[in-house]
């Protein structure tokens, strides 16, 4: 557990600071919701909020690493047939909820490399509408493969074959990021905001599609000096913070937590 604050730190200007169910009820059906970081309280408030209410519905999530979380925790909270509509993911194997739905057919699943997953959120963040690499070129992400593709429900061709500069290569299409989930910490004596590089880039992607931003703190007590990995960000940056009591579950915390039992992967189309 980190200290906790030896001085008082300057009020909390730039964004709205609201229970993790009223942050759910910002996400609106159809959202397509990009994730860096995910702890139990909001995706437990949309998970009640769909049971309840069945809103919102067929939600996109797209992610590029979700960290160890066991089969009932973060991520996983969100698998609900007609919660979410579509997965594009880089790691599937800490996901073992969204997986079975996968397996089943109940939802569009795609497995892209997580590279480019994070270099997409850069190029949406950049306002180009795809992404040029060589990157999967003859695997499971070259469409001629299945194109990432991971069961027959998954339809759409989200990569392309094109050819640049007299060589092959796949172009991966950007597509608006609507709520943008990621998780933050805050420097001792001054609440000056930190989040990890890609976690930045995955908000300034939401801030480019006009999007909504939610951070959801994802350390107890703040910290001394600024982590390797990770940038202070401005304030203007989040719109909406989600506090927690302090148990909610971390990815870090558990990400060495015995793997899930395999229960098979799907079939690619």
């Amino acid at each position: 557990m980190l200290p906790l604050p030896s001085q008082p730190v300057r009020p909390l200007r730039h964004w709205k600071t609201l229970p993790a169910e009223q942050a759910a009820a910002l996400i609106g059906s159809g959202s397509t919701v990009a994730v860096s970081w995910l702890g139990d309280s909001l995706p437990g408030a949309l998970q009640d909020a769909f049971r309840h209410q069945r809103t919102p519905r067929d939600l996109t999530v797209v992610y590029g690493t979700a960290q160890g979380h066991g089969r009932t925790h973060g991520l996983n909270l969100l698998a609900e047939e007609g919660l979410v509509r579509r997965v594009i993911g880089g790691q599937w194997h800490p996901v073992p909820g969204l997986h079975a739905l996968a397996v089943a057919n109940r939802i569009e699943a795609y497995s892209l490399p997580v590279g480019v997953i994070n270099r997409l959120f850069r190029d949406i963040a950049a306002g180009v509408t795809g992404h040029l690499s060589r990157s999967g070129i003859g695997t499971f992400a070259d469409p001629r493969h299945g194109g990432g593709r991971l069961n027959p429900a998954t339809r759409e061709d989200l990569v392309r074959v094109v050819h640049a500069a007299g060589q092959e290569a796949l172009l991966f299409r950007t597509f608006p990021i609507d709520v943008a989930l990621v998780g933050v910490g805050f420097l001792e004596g001054t609440a000056e905001m930190v989040m990890t590089r890609d976690a930045m880039t995955m908000a300034r992607a939401a801030r480019k599609s006009g999007g909504l931003v939610i951070a959801q703190i994802n350390r107890v007590g703040t910290l001394r000096k600024l982590p390797i990995g990770q940038v202070a960000v401005a304030d203007t940056l989040v719109d909406v913070l989600v506090t927690t009591d302090g148990h909610d579950r971390a990815g870090d915390v558990f990400a060495t937590a015995p793997a899930p039992r395999t229960i098979g992967w799907p079939q690619r189309a």
